[in-house]
């Protein structure tokens, strides 16, 4: 187990395949946008002059090469480098190649840590599920700007949309990666196979305990034997019925309390998952109200990593700011691309580039170093 505030995966994570001439061939076959080109160009001078990629590649990478023909490798290193690099360089490109859309931000538990247990949060104006119109909307918009992965995950818990197998089959096969992120108190057979049949690249289960104590201490309102049960059933129908998915499973979990054993959770998970991982927690119960001790001067690479989408269609840069006091735009009234390139975002990306984050809020308490 790596050191706490990383990821241990637990799949496959051999060494990378790639090498110049291949890169050189498979572009070969593509039609690349400039921009495109130059990041073609840097991959084979990194791999010419290091041996190896511009970073590291994940074994959530590497699985993903594993699991899909060469022929899209290219465009799928693309995606990557532009969500890995750009935010390290603050590029902005002209569309999020990241979106995580909030089916619901209702949640049926009340986890310790989570933003959840802010009783003025769940309330309205807060509550409520997204309607499949407006869901339509949002991936029609992604399909044709070009986002390369998709979350659905947010505020809330996803399974409580009773539309959530729709969902996922509107979305299957439009992007490089699609991802769920669940606490897995509501799987039952039948969405399970919807998740499967519909090619969701990672299902995050968001698990901090391994033992029904402090389990049940943790995630409030939630039976770990009943968690468990589930687990093991998405991982037996997926060995049974899908022995072939490209589908990875993760229990994922955050750590802020000294019985929290990353060793022995892992110990525990890692017969049913593909991934197990435990990272230091950010305090996000009370966002707002953190006490600022050391300001965070550094610009927070989200700003040109992702954009959030909560159900009513209102926007965010992050989800630690759950009320939405960034104030962005929503796509009831104007476009992704709109949002994405408006002056309310560029103000925000600007103010954190020119070290005055200190001016927003939550950005001014975050504990989370970008």
């Amino acid at each position: 187990m790596k050191t706490v505030g990383t990821f241990s995966f637990l799949s496959d994570s051999s060494d990378s395949p790639l090498n110049s001439e291949l890169i050189s061939e498979l572009r070969s076959s593509c039609c690349l946008s400039l921009q495109d080109n130059n990041i073609v160009n840097s991959i084979i001078e990194s791999i010419n002059t290091t041996g190896d990629f511009p970073y590291k590649l994940t074994a959530q990478e590497l699985n993903h090469l594993n699991h899909s023909e060469k022929k899209d490798w290219l465009k799928y290193l693309i995606y990557r480098y532009k969500f890995v690099q750009y935010p390290k360089e603050k590029t902005l490109v002209e569309f999020p190649v990241y979106i995580l859309i909030e089916p619901t931000s209702v949640c049926n538990l009340r986890c310790v840590m989570c933003f959840q247990v802010d009783k003025t949060f769940t309330r309205q104006p807060y509550m409520g599920m997204m309607k499949f119109d407006l869901f339509q909307q949002i991936v029609d918009e992604a399909v044709e700007g070009g986002t390369g992965g998709i979350t659905l995950a947010s505020r809330g818990e996803p399974t409580l949309h009773k539309q959530l197998p729709q969902m996922l089959k509107y979305l299957s096969g439009k992007f490089y990666e699609l991802k769920l992120t669940t606490n897995a108190t509501l799987l039952n057979e039948k969405l399970i196979h919807a998740i499967l049949e519909s090619n969701v690249n990672i299902i995050v289960f968001s698990v901090d305990a391994h033992s029904s104590p402090l389990y049940e201490q943790i995630r409030v309102r939630g039976n770990f034997e009943t968690v468990c049960r589930n687990i093991e059933s998405f991982h037996n129908i997926r060995e049974k019925y899908y022995p072939s998915s490209i589908t990875t499973t993760r229990i994922s979990a955050v750590k802020f309390r000294d019985d929290q054993n990353p060793k022995a959770f892992t110990d525990f998970w890692s017969n049913i998952v593909d991934e197990v991982g435990m990272k230091n927690a950010a305090a996000r119960w009370d966002t707002y109200n953190n006490a600022i001790e050391d300001v965070n001067e550094h610009p927070c690479s989200y700003l040109w990593e992702r954009l959030y989408i909560w159900h009513d269609g209102s926007t965010s840069p992050c989800d630690a700011d759950y009320k939405s006091r960034l104030k962005v735009s929503s796509i009831n009234n104007s476009s992704i691309k709109d949002v994405w390139l408006g002056e309310r975002l560029q103000t925000i990306r600007q103010k954190h580039l020119e070290s005055r984050r200190v001016e927003l809020n939550p950005c001014d308490r975050c504990q989370i170093n970008y």
